[in-house]
């Protein structure tokens, strides 16, 4: 059960979270319920609050200083174990809620009543509560109202959240504000009454402010459809006579226009009353103000647009970052939510001219697009305030303080109000973006305003990404071209190097053979030398350009088995594992894309090394292999059997062996690839060195302890990150040696 409790608390709280109503602004719509509450019930005190893990937080609060408490300070814990409406007349009366501390102090209280708010899912948010330091009592018509309250607090959460989605967003608005005015009995309702036969109306004191009448005028039926606008009258009368008609409900939203010729908006709503014959005799109903409703509504069409706009634009950036595309798409979009005549992004040059990159512009009004304009009354003047961030919105260019020669330059294109801001990269100005009013002038609100700004500056960001992107190309680009270069030099300077070398080689050789017995010992000692420095020259040449071959002259990937890779590599150290004693284990391996070549090169390369970098006593090398998102060794890892080579290469060895994993500093191998290790007894190494062996040519050791050119595992490398993966050592000195390498995990994909 406690489980139970625990993933009904859990799914609670995530359909908590989803509304994202949790420390947000104070909004009157949740405010008003909270006094309606504290109405309803008589109270000095009503809160809506969302209980989540810790706290009791109030999104409205009334008669309370604190923005919040803790969720078991005060009795709201009730609701969410009843799941139902709670009502305490007096805490004293009960020993369990006297000793609460929200009883003993403040705000001491005495009355409680408080309803669950429930999402439509079942889940419980928290309460809308009254609240007194007096003990009340209510009646069933309070508690009746109070329940309605709450199911407000959660319709209106609901409208929160489908705003956020933009789904349905002006209908969901209309019902759930239809629902509060209602709900709240708000100063704007107005009622009336209306004779059906005599068509007399009889109307409240309200229902003359909603129709903006004084009180001395004569409110009649006629007057009513005078006071409607035009264009709504026919549908007005035509919802009278449905609801007659169908003996239904009365509803109905249109415009007024007030005597000061300004238009308001009124909701009516009304039922049809019938005498004992079914005949319909009168309707009452109500008016409501909806002004402000319906020019949040239009604010909200404005803001969803602008949201619209904004993602797509930002859809384009982050896909391809085409310029085109998205400067043609800004000002498409701009001039139609705008309503704008014209909208143009001007490209500033350094000169202090520009050319019209992208225009939209309404059919009957000049073309700028393309156009290099050079204005030097605006280059003077105006330039330099732009590039200091300046928005220039002029209401009429023919009154406005401009420069007579700059007025003059607009007028031509038929300009009678414009808005500009600045498009602002981190070098500067880069152009701006305009909007033109050509048939009348024209005021710019703050949206407008703010409109413009916000796109210069996604438009700011892209231009300041596609330089980026430039950049970055072209430095890989250059990259690539220097490394190739690189590899063809290495290989036509080893290559060029052989044919000299071989003849230094085989003369002195010649001498070592022919005069070796003729000479004293210092010169038989230096032509050992010589013959020893053209051995290494040759076998350095030889790794060199081995190295320089594993990008260019790499085979194709093709799935191959790990285990006959490494039964190989260890065939071509057959040799110096029978001299060494070394004994070779492994689990079974995977099968892999890869180049079969240069696999057998990096298993012989690093078991080579392991037997090279030995102690005095037998090497003990063990290879294994398993997947990063399976944590097993895959094929055959899960309790295989591991095989073991010693100098006979053929001996099997029936113990099972795992992969050590990584320590937690190494670079962890990452999803669908393979993470092989190749273990040993050696004489390990300092940490300090971990990377530094990787580098071409670096060795730690002197030749005569370890012979070798200190270019095997810097092919390793690059093998490996020619196959995309990694690879690194995990060691401590004489305590042995971890080879970990990734490769990506390929096989059974196409190629």
């Amino acid at each position: 059960m406690q489980t139970e409790s625990y993933y009904q608390e859990q799914a609670r709280l995530e359909a908590l979270r989803r509304y994202q109503i949790l420390d947000t602004e104070p909004e009157q719509a949740y405010d008003n319920l909270a006094r309606l509450a504290a109405f309803i019930c008589g109270t000095s005190i009503a809160l809506v609050n969302f209980i989540d893990e810790n706290r009791q937080w109030f999104k409205a609060k009334l008669g309370i200083d604190v923005p919040e408490m803790p969720r078991n300070v005060g009795l709201s814990y009730l609701c969410l174990e009843r799941q139902d409406i709670v009502v305490i007349n007096d805490t004293l009366e009960h020993e369990q809620y006297a000793a609460n501390p929200a009883v003993t102090g403040y705000p001491h209280v005495r009355f409680y009543a408080g309803v669950p708010l429930i999402s439509p899912n079942g889940q419980i948010l928290g309460t809308l509560c009254a609240i007194d330091p007096q003990p009340r009592k209510l009646n069933q018509q309070q508690v009746e109202a109070l329940l309605a309250l709450g199911r407000q607090v959660i319709s209106q959460l609901e409208l929160r959240r489908h705003l956020a989605e933009r789904q349905q967003t002006e209908a969901f608005l209309r019902e759930s504000d239809q629902r509060l005015k209602l709900a709240l009995q708000a100063a704007k309702l107005g009622s009336w009454q209306l004779d059906l036969k005599t068509r007399e109306l009889a109307a409240s004191s309200q229902c003359y402010i909603n129709f903006g009448l004084p009180p001395e005028v004569e409110f009649t039926y006629s007057k009513l459809l005078e006071c409607i606008h035009p264009d709504d009258r026919s549908y007005m009368q035509e919802s009278v006579r449905q609801a007659i008609e169908n003996h239904g409900d009365y509803e109905a939203e249109y415009r007024c226009i007030w005597p000061d010729n300004s238009i308001h908006w009124v909701l009516a709503r009304g039922t049809v009353i019938y005498d004992s014959e079914n005949q319909p005799i009168r309707m009452i109903g109500v008016t409501l103000d909806v002004t402000d409703r319906k020019q949040a509504e239009e604010e909200l069409k404005r803001q969803n647009l602008r949201s619209q706009l904004f993602a797509e634009i930002t859809l384009k950036i982050r896909e391809s970052l085409q310029l085109t595309d998205i400067l043609q798409t800004t000002v498409q979009e701009v001039q139609k939510l705008l309503h704008a005549d014209r909208v143009l992004i001007f490209r500033l040059w350094a000169d202090g001219s520009g050319t019209v990159v992208q225009e939209a512009v309404l059919p009957g009004w000049p073309v700028v697009l393309g156009q290099n304009i050079l204005d030097p009354c605006f280059q003077q003047n105006y330039v330099e305030k732009y590039r200091q961030g300046r928005i220039s919105a002029i209401f009429d260019i023919a009154t406005a303080e401009i420069q007579d020669c700059h007025k003059a330059f607009l007028q031509q294109f038929g300009v009678k109000a414009n808005l500009v801001v600045p498009i602002l990269i981190r070098d500067g100005i880069w152009g701006l973006l305009i909007a033109h009013q050509c048939a009348h002038p024209r005021h710019w609100n703050n949206f407008e305003t703010e409109l413009l700004l916000q796109l210069a500056n996604q438009i700011g960001i892209a231009l300041s990404q596609a330089q980026l992107l430039e950049q970055e190309t072209r430095h890989v680009q250059e990259l690539a071209r220097s490394n190739s270069e690189l590899e063809q030099f290495a290989y036509v300077a080893s290559h060029d190097l052989q044919e000299p070398l071989r003849m230094v080689t085989s003369y002195l050789q010649l001498l070592e053979k022919k005069y070796s017995s003729q000479l004293d010992a210092t010169a038989d000692q230096f032509i050992n030398y010589a013959v020893d420095g053209a051995r290494r020259m040759q076998n350095l040449i030889n790794d060199l350009l081995n190295y320089s071959r594993v990008t260019t002259r790499g085979q194709p990937f093709v799935e191959v088995d790990c285990g006959e890779i490494l039964e190989q590599a260890i065939a071509n150290l057959k040799f110096a594992i029978e001299d060494s004693g070394a004994e070779i284990t492994y689990d079974s391996l995977p099968i892999i894309k890869a180049d079969p070549i240069q696999l057998t090169q990096v298993f012989q390369n690093l078991i080579g090394n392991a037997i090279k970098f030995r102690r005095d006593i037998p090497p003990r090398i063990h290879i294994s292999a398993l997947r990063a998102d399976e944590g097993d060794g895959g094929q055959g890892g899960q309790g295989g059997q591991g095989r073991n080579v010693d100098k006979d290469v053929s001996s099997p060895l029936s113990t099972p062996s795992t992969l050590s994993p990584p320590s937690p500093h190494s670079a962890l191998s990452t999803q669908h690839e393979w993470l092989f290790c190749v273990s040993d007894n050696g004489i390990g190494l300092e940490a300090q060195y971990a990377e530094r062996i990787f580098v071409i040519f670096q060795r730690l050791h002197g030749r005569s302890k370890y012979p070798g050119t200190g270019i095997g595992l810097a092919i390793c490398k690059k093998i490996i990150e020619r196959h995309g993966g990694r690879i690194w050592v995990e060691s401590e000195s004489g305590q042995g040696s971890n080879f970990y390498f990734t490769i990506p995990d390929q096989a059974g994909q196409p190629s």
